[in-house]
């Protein structure tokens, strides 16, 4: 793989790939650390920068009127050419990231050159060419892997430590999301929504890889929701963990969103709500078994592949002119959510996709229309809140597709459960950019665009210290052409853009380095999402990098 540094006023540079020390990486964190990341600027320790699963942070290094001045830093080629969705972690001038064949690379924060790389080779069996990224924990690197293994190395070497299969069918199941560390143990979910399993949630101990404790998101009988499932159907019903959670470090609870009822497409065979599926989930896990606190169905019955496929995100918000604790997420029916997040309760609910014939089922032996289709809506990377302007920006498609069922469900080992044929997908496809005001669940603004937004958003809130100063802040996001941009957050106005080259399906990141800010996102292959609008070729898989210099302030 290339590294490639950019210095501000020359051109592109290719440089050598050279180990660098590995003693200046530092030990990794430590669960006090992890607990504290929302007040650490510098460093990226999460998927979402925190455990809220918010990517924000209070900013002043990078603002409405100097962000036009940021540059490119250098940028890093990954292999292959399937979508790349990688959230990528930083620690102590260290950014380790992955490819969607499970490849890590722990890379110089200022340079991008190699410090060390880890290639497993993974042999997949089901499922999609995807890592969203690793987790790092006192002194380790984890990665859940496509072939259902977790693994542990060193963060230091990239020496493997274990290497577990903890995904107790690969037939039916497979990890793509990135694992979290959370008080001991070693946290991530089961993506097996379209195999025929059953989705679920695990615990691990860090040190052996041993499963500590699992929660499944199919009621088996005699728990509360399995006569939410006609005849035996909850033992194929889906339900996976699909991408990320959030967590309450103080009441130690846990927010999933739940994937899709199988067989898609053919609900004739599995009546009922088929609860936990397309729902949002608050688990208690501060005991030896996680305990569900409460449940908000977002889709029940779902015929279409509606899952809320967007991690969900704790703020606090204001409501009435006051702060009330919620928690949002977004699905691919093309609505956002905002749940209070003590009960669930519902706050609101916004469409925030083009919709039609939700409600119909797929005929069999014939087709019909609905929109948004399973790759519309609101995906997997979601979007953030702002507490300045109390607004949750979110990016979303318009896709719709014909569907169809098949006369029956037919479970083989590691081919999909679906119940009828893939949607053909019908134009034309689009997309927006949302910023939803949180105490109304109305527009302040919607950015049109002309091609499917998957890349989530990060924002940066700017609070003054003089109080004639406004307050302001900066959304950054990625589309489907490749163009990467910084907006107002209270106008929606463009305020800066640069062409990657490739599909920005994955989320950006921010850290500072040597007291410079730095913007971070990757890009890839268009995957299930070449559509037709798409005309230009797609460049390579690559991370790309920008800096704002403190010696550009001296200049102006």
């Amino acid at each position: 793989m290339r590294a490639f540094q950019i210095p501000l006023l020359a051109s592109f540079a290719i440089l050598a790939n050279r180990e660098v020390s590995l003693s200046q990486i530092a030990p990794a964190p430590s669960t006090e650390t992890l607990i504290d990341a929302d007040s650490d600027s510098a460093n990226w320790l999460l998927p979402a920068h925190s455990y809220s699963g918010n990517r924000q942070l209070k900013e002043s290094e990078i603002s409405l009127q100097d962000v036009d001045q940021m540059r490119l830093a250098w940028k890093f080629e990954l292999p292959g050419s399937e979508p790349v969705e990688t959230a990528p972690i930083v620690w102590d001038g260290t950014v380790f990231v992955t490819s969607g064949r499970d490849d890590i690379f722990a890379l110089d924060a200022s340079n991008g050159d190699i410090r060390w790389q880890y290639r497993p080779s993974v042999k997949q069996q089901v499922g999609f060419p995807r890592n969203r990224g690793v987790a790092i924990y006192e002194g380790k690197i984890f990665i859940g892997m496509i072939n259902g293994h977790l693994a542990a190395l060193d963060a230091k070497t990239g020496k493997e430590i274990w290497d577990r299969q903890t995904v107790e069918d690969p037939k039916t199941g497979y990890y793509s999301m990135a694992p979290v560390p959370y008080k001991g143990k070693i946290l991530i979910g089961e993506s097996n929504g379209d195999w025929g399993g059953i989705g679920n949630i695990s615990a691990f101990d860090p040190n052996t890889g041993d499963r500590v404790w699992q929660w499944q998101s199919i009621p088996k009988p005699g728990q509360p929701g399995n006569d939410t499932w006609s005849g035996d159907s909850w033992r194929r019903g889906g339900g996976a963990v699909w991408n990320g959670m959030a967590i309450d470090p103080a009441s130690d609870t846990l927010y999933l969103t739940l994937g899709n009822p199988t067989p898609d497409f053919l609900g004739t065979v599995r009546q009922g709500k088929n609860l936990y599926t397309d729902s949002m989930v608050a688990l208690d896990i501060s005991g030896s078994a996680p305990k569900l606190k409460w449940y908000y169905q977002f889709t029940a019955h779902d015929t279409h592949d509606y899952d809320p496929a967007m991690p969900p995100v704790l703020f606090t918000g204001s409501i009435g002119g006051g702060p009330v604790k919620l928690v949002a997420a977004g699905d691919k029916a093309g609505n956002f959510w905002i749940l209070n997040a003590e009960d669930g309760k519902l706050i609101s609910k916004t469409p925030l996709s083009f919709q039609y014939n939700q409600n119909s089922q797929p005929q069999v032996g014939s087709s019909n229309y609905a929109c948004p289709s399973w790759n519309g809506g609101i995906e997997f990377n979601g979007g953030a809140y702002d507490p300045v302007t109390n607004t949750f920006f979110v990016p979303s498609s318009n896709q719709c597709a014909k569907w169809s069922a098949a006369n029956r469900a037919q479970f083989v080992a590691g081919q999909f459960y679906l119940g009828g044929s893939e949607p053909i997908s019908v134009g034309p496809n689009s997309g927006w950019f949302n910023a939803v005001n949180v105490s109304t669940g109305i527009f302040n603004w919607r950015k049109q665009l002309d091609l499917p937004a998957n890349g989530g958003a990060l924002v940066m809130s700017y609070e003054p210290s003089q109080q004639s100063e406004p307050k302001s802040s900066l959304v950054f996001t990625g589309l489907l052409d490749g163009r990467f941009g910084a907006y107002d957050g209270k106008s929606g106005s463009l305020l800066w853009q640069y062409e990657t080259g490739a599909v920005i399906w994955a989320p950006p990141a921010t850290f500072v380095e040597n007291g410079d800010r730095y913007v971070l996102v990757a890009s890839g292959g268009p995957g299930s999402m070449k559509v037709p609008e798409l005309k230009q070729t797609v460049g390579l898989n690559m991370l790309t990098t920008f800096v704002l210099r403190k010696q550009k302030h001296a200049e102006k």
